[in-house]
Protein backbone atom coordinates (compact mmCIF):
# COMPACT_ATOMS: atom_id res chain seq x y z
CA UNK A 1 0.00 0.00 0.00
CA UNK A 2 1.67 3.31 -1.14
CA UNK A 3 1.44 6.56 1.39
CA UNK A 4 -0.79 8.10 -1.02
CA UNK A 5 -3.49 5.27 -0.15
CA UNK A 6 -3.24 5.33 3.07
CA UNK A 7 -3.45 9.41 3.62
CA UNK A 8 -6.76 8.84 1.28
CA UNK A 9 -8.38 6.80 3.97
CA UNK A 10 -7.30 9.21 6.90
CA UNK A 11 -10.71 10.49 8.23
CA UNK A 12 -8.14 13.73 9.50
CA UNK A 13 -7.84 16.36 7.93
CA UNK A 14 -4.19 15.75 8.49
CA UNK A 15 -2.72 13.57 9.85
CA UNK A 16 -0.85 14.15 13.42
CA UNK A 17 2.33 13.70 12.98
CA UNK A 18 4.39 11.40 15.28
CA UNK A 19 5.27 12.52 18.68
CA UNK A 20 9.36 12.80 19.67
CA UNK A 21 10.14 9.60 21.17
CA UNK A 22 7.87 7.81 18.63
CA UNK A 23 9.55 9.69 15.45
CA UNK A 24 13.11 9.29 16.70
CA UNK A 25 11.54 5.09 17.01
CA UNK A 26 10.84 5.08 13.64
CA UNK A 27 13.67 6.71 12.32
CA UNK A 28 15.61 4.11 13.49
CA UNK A 29 14.17 1.17 11.53
CA UNK A 30 15.11 0.32 8.19
CA UNK A 31 13.13 2.07 5.44
CA UNK A 32 10.46 -0.84 4.52
CA UNK A 33 9.44 -1.59 7.85
CA UNK A 34 9.37 2.08 8.85
CA UNK A 35 6.76 2.34 5.92
CA UNK A 36 5.12 -0.58 7.27
CA UNK A 37 4.78 1.12 10.80
CA UNK A 38 3.37 3.95 9.41
CA UNK A 39 0.80 2.13 7.72
CA UNK A 40 -0.16 0.56 10.61
CA UNK A 41 0.13 3.81 12.66
CA UNK A 42 -2.04 5.27 9.92
CA UNK A 43 -4.41 2.80 10.10
CA UNK A 44 -5.25 2.86 13.94
CA UNK A 45 -6.16 6.74 13.10
CA UNK A 46 -8.32 6.08 10.50
CA UNK A 47 -10.20 3.56 13.15
CA UNK A 48 -10.41 5.79 16.15
CA UNK A 49 -12.04 8.37 13.73
CA UNK A 50 -14.18 6.28 12.43
CA UNK A 51 -15.34 5.05 15.40
CA UNK A 52 -16.77 7.43 18.39
CA UNK A 53 -16.37 5.18 21.35
CA UNK A 54 -12.51 4.90 20.59
CA UNK A 55 -11.93 8.91 20.73
CA UNK A 56 -8.65 10.03 20.77
CA UNK A 57 -5.92 8.18 20.44
CA UNK A 58 -3.17 9.22 23.03
CA UNK A 59 0.79 8.05 21.35
CA UNK A 60 3.66 7.33 23.28
CA UNK A 61 6.32 4.65 23.90
CA UNK A 62 5.53 1.97 25.96
CA UNK A 63 8.59 -1.01 26.79
CA UNK A 64 10.18 1.57 24.22
CA UNK A 65 7.96 1.02 21.10
CA UNK A 66 5.41 3.16 19.68
CA UNK A 67 1.89 2.78 21.86
CA UNK A 68 -1.59 4.44 21.12
CA UNK A 69 -3.90 4.23 24.64
CA UNK A 70 -7.58 5.05 24.73
CA UNK A 71 -7.05 7.34 27.39
CA UNK A 72 -10.04 9.57 27.48
CA UNK A 73 -12.82 6.74 26.88
CA UNK A 74 -10.84 4.04 27.90
CA UNK A 75 -12.31 1.89 25.74
CA UNK A 76 -9.12 -0.55 24.79
CA UNK A 77 -6.34 -2.06 25.57
CA UNK A 78 -2.80 -0.55 24.68
CA UNK A 79 -1.85 -1.10 20.89
CA UNK A 80 1.99 -1.18 19.91
CA UNK A 81 3.80 -0.97 16.49
CA UNK A 82 7.37 -2.82 16.75
CA UNK A 83 10.06 -3.65 14.60
CA UNK A 84 10.76 -7.39 15.43
CA UNK A 85 14.59 -6.74 16.08
CA UNK A 86 15.19 -10.96 16.01
CA UNK A 87 13.51 -10.89 12.26
CA UNK A 88 15.09 -7.76 10.36
CA UNK A 89 12.31 -7.81 7.69
CA UNK A 90 9.17 -8.20 10.32
CA UNK A 91 7.22 -5.87 12.09
CA UNK A 92 4.12 -6.13 14.10
CA UNK A 93 0.96 -4.87 15.79
CA UNK A 94 0.90 -6.12 19.29
CA UNK A 95 -1.72 -5.66 22.15
CA UNK A 96 -2.06 -7.27 25.98
CA UNK A 97 -1.28 -11.15 25.51
CA UNK A 98 -3.41 -11.87 28.51
CA UNK A 99 -6.66 -10.59 26.10
CA UNK A 100 -8.87 -12.80 23.86
CA UNK A 101 -8.07 -10.89 21.60
CA UNK A 102 -6.01 -13.01 19.26
CA UNK A 103 -8.70 -15.77 20.09
CA UNK A 104 -10.59 -13.67 18.33
CA UNK A 105 -8.62 -12.95 15.49
CA UNK A 106 -7.84 -15.95 14.96
CA UNK A 107 -11.65 -17.34 14.97
CA UNK A 108 -12.13 -14.80 12.56
CA UNK A 109 -8.95 -14.56 9.89
CA UNK A 110 -7.81 -18.28 10.71
CA UNK A 111 -5.25 -17.88 7.64
CA UNK A 112 -4.94 -13.94 7.04
CA UNK A 113 -2.17 -13.39 10.02
CA UNK A 114 1.22 -14.64 11.42
CA UNK A 115 0.88 -14.45 15.25
CA UNK A 116 3.05 -13.68 17.67
CA UNK A 117 1.94 -16.10 20.01
CA UNK A 118 -1.10 -14.27 21.85
CA UNK A 119 0.68 -11.26 21.63
CA UNK A 120 0.82 -9.83 18.67
CA UNK A 121 0.43 -9.93 14.59
CA UNK A 122 3.65 -9.94 12.50
CA UNK A 123 3.83 -8.30 9.09
CA UNK A 124 7.00 -8.99 6.30
CA UNK A 125 8.16 -5.77 4.97
CA UNK A 126 7.54 -4.60 1.38
CA UNK A 127 4.60 -6.92 1.27
CA UNK A 128 0.74 -5.72 1.38
CA UNK A 129 -0.92 -5.07 4.16
CA UNK A 130 -4.99 -7.02 4.34
CA UNK A 131 -5.98 -3.43 4.81
CA UNK A 132 -9.85 -4.83 5.90
CA UNK A 133 -8.59 -7.37 8.08
CA UNK A 134 -5.88 -5.40 9.89
CA UNK A 135 -8.66 -2.37 10.70
CA UNK A 136 -10.77 -4.78 11.89
CA UNK A 137 -7.95 -6.05 14.59
CA UNK A 138 -7.10 -3.02 15.58
CA UNK A 139 -10.93 -1.99 16.31
CA UNK A 140 -10.70 -4.77 18.48
CA UNK A 141 -7.72 -3.77 20.73
CA UNK A 142 -9.43 -0.13 20.75
CA UNK A 143 -12.50 -1.27 21.99
CA UNK A 144 -11.51 -3.80 23.66
CA UNK A 145 -12.99 -3.02 26.84
CA UNK A 146 -16.33 -1.90 25.82
CA UNK A 147 -17.07 -6.31 25.00
CA UNK A 148 -18.26 -6.17 21.95
CA UNK A 149 -17.01 -7.56 18.49
CA UNK A 150 -16.16 -4.35 16.83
Amino acid sequence: MDQEATADRQPYAEMPDPVQPVADYLSGCPAAVRKGLMDLRALGYQVAGEDARIGPLHETLKWGEPSYLTDVTRSGTTLRLAAKKTMPDTYGLFFNCRTSIAERVTDLYPNTFVFDGKRGLLFSAGRELPVEEVKACISLVLTYRLGGLF
